[in-house]
Order: structure tokens, then sequence, then C-alpha cells
């Protein structure tokens, strides 16, 4: 969550501890109950989403997706010098050209090319099974390259639905401070309007202030500390 929404949080959550003490004063005004309820309703649906979002990183699917691209390239590769040991010794020029390989040439490019070239070295190694099978190329490790294919492939895919969830949860986000943002504006009103205690309406303004917390590191402040700015209710 930004800063400032944040900021924001922290004001309500002192706006709703504010009323709490002032609730003999307010419990009969039931407009003022109402609205206070639904603030605290909203309150917490988006602290609700606040904590779904920061469980959701795409970071885990990451390191994943990395592991199995290093052991992809690294179980090709070994596929790589069997079927060239195979293609040296029967002069295929053509065989020898996709399997000439190094890690840096087999890993080279974007990521998706040299899965791609990986594929297409394991697709030949399956055409040609039975010739190679003397070369210690068997199914098994063909297959155990294509599983990792796979599995890279769902790291992808996690990571990009995790950032899509993501995404869609910080709008939810926005949406519903929006919306908190109305209900405090018309919880103003009420409270100003229907409440004759000086006091209570001091205390009630007192909490509407939004503390910035989120100051810049750089500034130094005073010589005796740096002071949070306090913004004007919103």
């Amino acid at each position: 969550m930004q800063q400032s929404k944040s900021n924001f949080m922290s004001m309500v959550q002192a706006v709703l501890a504010s009323l709490k003490k002032d609730q003999k004063q307010l419990e009969n005004e039931t407009e003022i109950a109402t609205e206070v309820s639904e603030i605290e309703r909203e309150f917490n649906i988006i602290t609700e989403t606040s904590s779904d979002i920061s469980s959701l990183d795409p970071k885990g699917y990451t390191v994943a997706k990395n592991d199995a691209f290093d052991s992809i390239m690294s179980a090709t590769l070994k596929l790589c010098k069997k079927m060239y040991v195979y293609a040296s010794r029967h002069k295929d020029s053509t065989l020898l050209s996709l399997v000439d390989h190094s890690l840096n040439s087999l890993s080279s490019g974007m990521e998706k090319d040299a899965i791609s070239r990986c594929s297409a070295i394991v697709k030949k190694a399956e055409s040609m099974l039975t010739v190679l099978q003397p070369y210690k190329v068997a199914e098994p490790e063909l297959a155990a390259i294509r599983s990792l294919m796979t599995s890279y492939n769902e790291q992808i895919d996690g990571r990009t639905n995790t950032k899509t969830g993501k995404s869609t949860r910080i709008q939810d986000i926005s949406d519903q401070i929006t919306s908190l943002r109305e209900r405090l504006t018309l919880l103003d009103n009420l409270i100003e309007g229907f409440i004759d205690d000086d006091e209570v309406i001091a205390r009630y303004k007192t909490s509407r202030a939004i503390i910035n917390y989120g100051q810049s590191k750089t500034s130094k402040g005073k010589k005796n500390g740096i002071s949070n700015t306090v913004n004007t209710p919103s």
C-alpha cells in the first residue's frame, strides 16, 4: 500500500478509536451510528485486502522459473554432448550445427528463444532415439527435460497470474478508499451538525488529521528531530 494510503488508514483507525471513546454521547444518534458502522466495515475490508496483497509475491515464482531454466540448460547441454559424438562419427553436419553448443551459446538470447532451442534439440533426439541409444540417450532423459520445460512454463504463468491478481487488488483498494473518503466527509457533517458537545467535536477533528509518516528520508528536519507533517482531513 502506498504511504499516502497507509497514512489515510491510520487516520481512519484514529477516528474510530476516538468515536469509541465518545460512544455514550453518540449512541443515541442513529445516523451517526449507522455511518460509523459502515466506515468500520469498509475499513476492515481494506485492511483484509491489503493483507491479501502482501501475500501475493511473484518473487517465489521468479526464483523457481530461474531454477527450472538453469536445469533445462544443464540437462540439454549434456544431451548435446552425446548427440555431438553421434553426429561427428556419422559426419552429420546438419545435426552438428544443431547440437554444437556451449552453455553460453545454448542459453544465449531471450529466455523463450533458449527454451525453443532446447525444445528443438529434444524433439530431434526423440525422432532418432533408436540410433542414439548406444550413445546413452534414452527416453527418461528426454522426458525429464520436457518435464522441466513444463515446470518452467507453469512458473511463468504463476508469476503472470500473481502480478495480475495483485494489480486487481491494488485497484480494489483505491476504489474502497475513495468510498471511505466520501463516508468520512458525510461523517464530518453529521458530527458537526448533530452534536452539541464542543469537546466531542474537537476530539473528532483532532483524530481527522492525517500525519504524514512518509516524509522524505533525505530530509534532515530540525536539529531536535524530524517533525511529521499534518495534513488537513480528507
